[in-house]
């Protein structure tokens, strides 16, 4: 009997998403995601969540807020 490989289900809350970035970037945040411990996807998010912080506050400056 052969095996279907299926995709594991995304976490309830999370979706799945597509990015393509430069292939010596992907090997820097996989080596460093294992070195803390941590999975690959939760350093990515961390890394987009910080970013959106920066532009939001880079945003309220230029608008004098």
């Amino acid at each position: 009997m052969t095996r279907i490989k299926t995709r594991a289900r995304a976490p309830e809350g999370k979706r799945q998403v597509l990015i393509i970035m430069d292939q010596e970037v992907i090997k820097s945040v996989k080596v460093a995601a294992v070195e803390d411990d941590i999975k690959m996807s939760h350093a990515v998010e961390e890394a987009v969540r910080d970013w959106l912080s920066k532009r939001k506050r880079e945003k309220a400056t230029a608008h004098g807020a």
